[in-house]
């Protein structure tokens, strides 16, 4: 999720004195992200605009990286997905990612940027999936559509050049959203070896306290209650609820988790809630918030130096969690 049209100039030097002080190059990326006034004219034309400005924040492949589009093709739906493989051979680790976006607006296009930057930091092989978005689909027919996505990875691993025993999901904000129910699908196997969740949205109630006093330039109040709203507009036409990460009663049996906050993020108390309750299943947690950092700032890994720090955090904690497994 990201909307700062018309936003002031964030950090230290913005117009608002209680705007909160902002990690290196946030400030650039903000700029770079600010959403001109046309794209107020339409969803459609935000997404447009989104993906042809995408260039804005595009972040340098490494020598040696092949980057390939393909599409998983089902009954009356074909899902793109963009397919990131490091220089390197033999069979490595695989990661499904799920961009943000609220739901409405990312595409594998302008989050390109950011899985590019997760493919480097971890050698691992990246498949990007361009999700059918809201309010055109449901939460049931989208995560419909991540789950065939995953058993598509799993049946092309050989192709792909993965090894399916090590095998994550990911996703950050709404993205992680889906990659949270994508795990709790994929509960009865085969076992995912990690899921990756950055900035995510646990929960769905525009009466938080944190939404209230959301100071952060990346993400104001309006625009999560605009979310919730087309959220639950979207969940009524499945006919039954799709809970929140934090409303599922049962959160055992999902795979070791890596979690990714920001400071300044109105969801961040909302993330460390989850990690507690994951901690409370039995599942293995490693739990870092970002400081100085907004909403959505893996997408500023171009223009920040801390961003790409806490990406090779990331990184990190996500070999660490496969070398756990053996």
């Amino acid at each position: 999720m990201c909307s700062v049209a018309n936003a002031p100039h964030p950090g230290n030097g913005g117009t608002d004195p209680e705007a909160p002080a902002l990690a290196d190059g946030l400030a650039d990326y903000l700029a770079a992200v600010r959403r001109p006034p046309e794209a107020a004219a339409s969803l459609e034309a935000a997404r447009l605009i989104a993906d042809r400005d995408a260039r804005k924040l595009a972040y340098p492949r490494p020598a040696g990286m092949v980057v390939s589009d393909s599409y998983v093709v089902s009954v009356g739906m074909e899902i793109p997905v963009r397919i990131y493989r490091p220089e390197g051979g033999g069979a490595r680790a695989a990661i499904l990612y799920f961009h943000g976006g609220g739901f409405t607006i990312g595409s594998i296009e302008s989050y390109d940027c950011l899985a590019t930057a997760l493919a480097e930091a971890t050698g691992a092989s990246v498949i990007s999936v361009h999700y059918a978005r809201l309010p055109e689909s449901t939460p049931r027919a989208t995560l419909a559509q991540c789950l065939e996505v995953l058993r598509w990875v799993r049946r092309m691993a050989g192709l792909l050049g993965i090894d399916p025993r090590r095998l994550a999901v990911a996703g950050d904000s709404a993205g992680a959203f889906l990659a949270t129910h994508l795990a709790m699908l994929a509960r009865d196997g085969p076992a995912l070896a990690c899921q990756i969740l950055c900035y995510g949205v646990y929960d769905l109630d525009p009466a938080r306290e944190a939404y209230s006093r959301a100071r952060d330039p990346a993400l104001a109040r309006p625009v999560i209650e605009s979310i919730i709203a087309t959220y639950r507009s979207c969940e009524a036409k499945d006919g039954a609820a799709t809970d929140a990460p934090l409303r599922i009663p049962d959160l055992s049996g999902l795979p070791p988790t890596v979690l990714l906050g920001a400071e300044h993020d109105p969801m961040a108390q909302e993330g460390r809630e989850y990690a507690a309750a994951l901690r409370s299943a039995g599942v293995p947690v490693v739990e870092r918030v970002a400081p100085g950092m907004c909403h959505g700032f893996l997408r500023a890994v171009r223009f920040s130096g801390p961003a790409r720090d806490e990406m090779r955090w990331l990184a990190t904690a996500f070999h660490q969690q496969l070398r756990r497994q053996g």
